[in-house]
């Protein structure tokens, strides 16, 4: 099992992390490092001096191994700093509201804050958590981490410069409501970091403790995933893509996963490695432009953009990774009829698709299911969204709403697109999937020469997660019939 080091903050206390611990040791074997001067090392002779902290992080991770890190602020600071001077233990880190612009000035800002009177005075709310971390012990640790940002002003040893030699993948990661730390200043770091990214949640603010347990699993848990991607470099942006299990050689299937109109990777959840597994195949899931922590999508959507997206973006993909393995396409709603679209035009790349509430016309179910989501979006029902594809969802979240609801969009039809596809065909569909009718499974499979329906009983529009098993096995038997 892999290792993960979760750090707390300046002011933090490894106690911030007890609501989410037990979550991440499903898939990590998980270490919490207390930074010296902090929780139950209040009185550690280690001095709190930037370069002390580091070599004792670097101590602790010698007798630990290789292994993830999670840093939130100063955490995240500390855990670069280590890394500059020995990434050997260090499979990757993501930062969390890590402020790098540390000057005499930027210091002096920061620490007239830190007094008891300030902060029940100006931030009575955040002095009061404080003071539940810590106690009596506050003022001296306000005093002692004063100190310790007067001496990182004067010597900060995290610049563009230093982190140039950096060879781990790592994701900086800000709150858009962040007032500690600014975009400017976290993007001067990552654009000289050779594998570094840059992540915002629009609406989250700094302080940990202030931040859901659920949205916190959720961001450091993308943002972990995230750390195993790869980029491509398109004509369209560079696309996001993660690589499940080994392609050994040009002849072997590969499975490829096409997520949904507002999914992404980690929507797939463990999805993807289960079917690899169960089907004792590699596979690829992809992120489209605009999609995760893919490229921007510039570009105005119209009725058109799901042909640009199988016809355009994924051979412009699949061109820039050289793959030229068969395919075995796997596609959710929208990743659905891409499915169709790309294996009608280009049969000979594909053994067989398996769709899954795919569209090939645009019913009124179809759009009077988008209504609810419009109204659960604008009640702010929907922010979680915002962990998957940061700054980019909203702009994602209307191209899709309110291009299925547009007059244009309104008599879409790929009917003559996909007719006489001849590549085998597994058309999935929920019963009660609130974004289309029976219709659009047994449309699709009249259309195609070679295609067979499946409806499953008491299931929505994600089968793949309200029906994981039955999906699976049914993908199965699907497969094994395919001559490959």
């Amino acid at each position: 099992m892999e290792k993960l080091v979760l750090i707390h903050g300046a002011l933090g206390s490894p106690t911030e992390f007890n609501t989410i611990q037990s979550h991440f040791e499903r898939n990590y074997e998980v270490h919490v490092y207390t930074i010296p001067h902090h929780g139950e090392f209040k009185q550690s002779t280690i001095p709190f001096e930037i370069d002390f902290l580091t070599n004792d992080l670097l101590d602790f991770l010698q007798n630990l191994g290789p292994s993830y890190i999670y840093g939130f602020s100063l955490g995240g600071y500390l855990a670069i700093a280590a890394a500059q001077k020995d990434e050997s233990n260090i499979l990757g880190i993501v930062t969390q509201g890590t402020k790098f612009h540390w000057t005499k000035d930027a210091a002096a800002k920061e620490t007239k804050t830190l007094t008891v009177d300030f902060l029940a005075k100006k931030a009575e709310g955040f002095y009061n958590y404080l003071n539940q971390l810590h106690g009596d012990y506050l003022p001296e640790l306000l005093a002692k981490t004063a100190d310790f940002m007067t001496k990182l002003g004067e010597n900060p040893v995290i610049s563009s410069k230093t982190v140039e030699k950096l060879n781990i993948p790592i994701r900086f990661t800000r709150g858009g409501k962040d007032k500690m730390v600014t975009e400017e200043e976290t993007l001067t770091i990552v654009q000289a970091t050779p594998k570094g990214r840059y992540f915002e949640i629009p609406g989250m603010i700094h302080p940990l403790g202030f931040i859901s347990a659920k949205h916190s699993i959720r961001h450091i848990s993308i943002q972990l995933e995230s750390l195993n991607y790869q980029w491509s470099t398109t004509p369209f942006g560079e696309m996001a893509y993660k690589v499940f299990g080994e392609i050994k050689s040009e002849s072997e299937p590969v499975i490829l996963f096409l997520h949904e109109a507002i999914g992404s990777i980690a929507q797939w959840k463990n999805f993807p490695q289960k079917l690899c597994s169960k089907l004792k195949l590699p596979g690829i899931a992809i992120e489209f432009p605009g999609y995760g922590f893919s490229e921007s999508e510039t570009k105005v959507r119209d009725e058109n953009y799901l042909h640009e997206f199988a016809l355009e973006n994924l051979p412009a993909f699949l061109n820039s990774i050289e793959l030229e393995n068969p395919l075995f396409i796997i596609g959710h709603s929208d990743g659905g009829t891409n499915a169709l679209l790309y294996s009608k035009r280009f049969p000979n790349n594909v053994k067989g698709i398996v769709t899954m509430a795919a569209h090939y016309i645009n019913e009124k179910e179809t759009r009077a299911g988008i209504q609810p989501a419009i109204d659960a979006w604008n009640d702010g029902k929907l922010k979680g969204l915002a962990y998957f594809h940061g700054q980019k969802t909203e702009r994602l979240f209307f191209a899709w709403a309110n291009t299925w609801l547009t007059p244009a969009f309104k008599d879409w039809n790929i009917s003559n697109d996909i007719k006489n596809n001849t590549v085998p065909a597994l058309i999935l569909q929920g019963n009660d999937d609130q974004y289309g009718t029976d219709q659009q499974v047994h449309g699709i499979v009249e259309l195609l020469n070679n295609a067979q329906a499946y409806f499953i009983p008491e299931c929505g529009h994600a089968p793949h997660l309200e029906k994981q098993e039955e999906v699976i096995k049914a993908i199965e038997n699907f497969w094994s019939g395919i001559d490959v």
